[in-house]
């Protein structure tokens, strides 16, 4: 390709890979783990890749703008209500490492949310089905409690838990704090506002005017 399309062609390409976002996002890890006690890891988990003391990790993404205030009590803001919620993958809207097992955004049964207790980190909302040992299981995440439970031959939880645990609770307790940009560009699904669509006109016209250009030179030569 010509080095004189470059420019105009590269201005394109930069306009419409960055449509502007609603709000501002971070991404940032988490800590949970099981209770201490044989009582708390029951078969057919215990031994089977959990025990008593057992810790676990995961990451998320939450909304700056959301955040409720100081004062405002227990708030669930759930993450579909985030304005860019279509351009977070599933994968990096939560992700919790689970023992050998790994839960996303996408394995949620019912809408998920981070849970505030006064405008602080208070854990998480979510709900999730999955096989264990030929066995069906629901991973059950309330706050700061976390539990697994066996499914009926209905699908519905039963009330005999199996693991139980928690999830470190507190802004102390959320770590690597960094910044988070939505996915935008192509395939992420963004629309190009009305300044990008005539930014973009101008650097066709660019283009346009390189071409004709060229045309002119080769027609006098």
């Amino acid at each position: 390709m010509p080095r004189m399309f470059m420019p105009a062609i590269a201005t394109v390409a930069f306009v419409v890979s960055t449509p502007a976002l609603a709000d501002t996002y971070n991404m940032a890890d988490f800590s949970a783990g099981t209770f201490g006690g044989g009582a708390n890891v029951k078969a057919p988990f215990s031994g089977n890749g959990y025990f008593p003391g057992q810790g676990f990790s995961g990451s998320f993404v939450f909304d700056n703008d959301l955040i409720p205030a100081a004062g405002s009590g227990f708030v669930n803001v759930l993450t579909s209500s985030f304005p860019d919620a279509a351009h977070i993958p599933a994968s990096d809207q939560f992700v919790f490492n689970f023992g050998g097992l790994t839960f996303t955004a996408a394995d949620a049964v019912s809408p998920m949310a981070i849970q505030y207790n006064n405008g602080k980190f208070n854990g998480f909302f979510y709900v999730a089905d999955f096989t264990f040992d030929s066995a069906q299981y629901q991973l059950q995440i309330q706050g700061g409690s976390l539990s697994v439970v066996a499914l009926d031959s209905m699908g519905n939880p039963t009330f005999n838990n199996l693991i139980n645990g928690y999830v470190n609770i507190g802004d102390a307790s959320v770590t690597n704090i960094t910044s988070y940009v939505p996915i935008t560009g192509p395939g992420g699904g963004g629309v190009p506002e009305p300044a990008t669509w005539t930014m973009m006109i101008v650097g066709l016209l660019g283009v346009g005017g390189t071409l004709r250009h060229r045309r002119a030179k080769v027609a006098f030569a």
